[in-house]
């Protein structure tokens, strides 16, 4: 009986265990000072929308190939401090510049999985597992197409489309901007937070087939800047769970400070400080 309460309690989602061979922190990159100025102005994370390509899961819509689309979403990484620079700047030996920033900021993950951030599904092309997904939602888009979504299947096709919006492959296509680079995404063990969106005017879904008047940079840009002023969307931080604040040079460093010290009291201005890390310095120590 003593070994059988062992592993009842060992397998409870209610406990939390230290993590020996990922990080114990997720980290989420940005690209200017600007936006982690305003993190921490604001102490929260603001989701903006994200385009995926999809091609890999042969999804269409009224006979047409999906081969983008967009959900809303806050990005974050499960890689050990000394492994960060690959994930910001990208390769830089090689000229592959496709990181995500210099600039960020790491949070507790039993926080975070308190918080209901979740770990993605890293998908094969060529699994079952993979045709299986592909059948589920190309059923789901010709229910939409045919306007029979109602109350009966509503639900599990909500679930099916935030399957796929929890789901890379495990490489292939990113856009940067304007660009787009070729990137293996499983090494960046990747977490997200999927905000709610019930009752808001912005969308859930869209994609290049049915929407494709949203998928250039300019649009998608808009589009999460009006996430901003929905608050209920915003992923709300508390200062203790804030581990590192990562900025790039020491100008910046300057900067965050001036911030915290007419945000913060005396005392908590100084705590924050303390977890400052200038990415130009570390870099050349990792």
């Amino acid at each position: 009986m003593t070994d059988q309460k062992k592993i009842i309690d060992v397998g409870s989602q209610d406990n939390y265990f230290e993590y020996h061979q990922s990080a114990n922190t997720l980290f989420h990159f940005m690209g200017k000072l600007e936006y982690l100025l305003l993190s921490l102005k604001k102490i929260c994370l603001f989701p903006r929308y994200v385009l995926e390509n999809v091609e890999y899961l042969n999804l269409e819509y009224k006979e047409k190939q999906i081969k983008w689309v967009s959900f809303p979403m806050l990005c974050f990484c499960d890689i050990n401090f000394h492994m960060l620079s690959m994930h910001a700047e990208g390769n830089p030996l090689n000229g592959n510049r496709d990181g995500y920033g210099t600039y960020g900021l790491g949070l507790d993950k039993k926080w975070c999985e308190q918080n209901g951030l979740q770990p993605i599904s890293y998908l094969n092309g060529k699994a079952s597992q993979t045709e299986s997904l592909r059948l589920l939602f190309n059923r789901g888009l010709d229910l939409r197409a045919q306007k029979k979504f109602d109350e009966s299947n509503e639900d599990l096709y909500d679930f099916i489309f935030t399957q796929v919006a929890l789901s890379k492959p495990l490489g292939g296509k990113m856009r940067k901007g304007e660009n787009e680079v070729q990137k293996n995404f499983h090494d960046e063990r990747e977490w997200r937070f999927l905000p709610n969106l019930e009752g808001l005017s912005s969308p859930e879904f869209l994609n290049d087939v049915t929407d494709p008047q949203y998928m250039d940079y300019a649009s998608q840009r808009d589009l999460s800047s009006g996430l901003q002023v929905e608050e209920g969307t915003h992923l709300k931080l508390e200062i203790d769970i804030i581990k590192y604040i990562i900025v790039k040079s020491e100008d910046d460093r300057a900067e965050v400070i001036t911030l915290l010290d007419k945000q913060f009291s005396r005392s908590k201005a100084l705590g924050m400080a303390s977890k400052i890390v200038v990415y130009d310095q570390m870099v050349k120590d990792w």
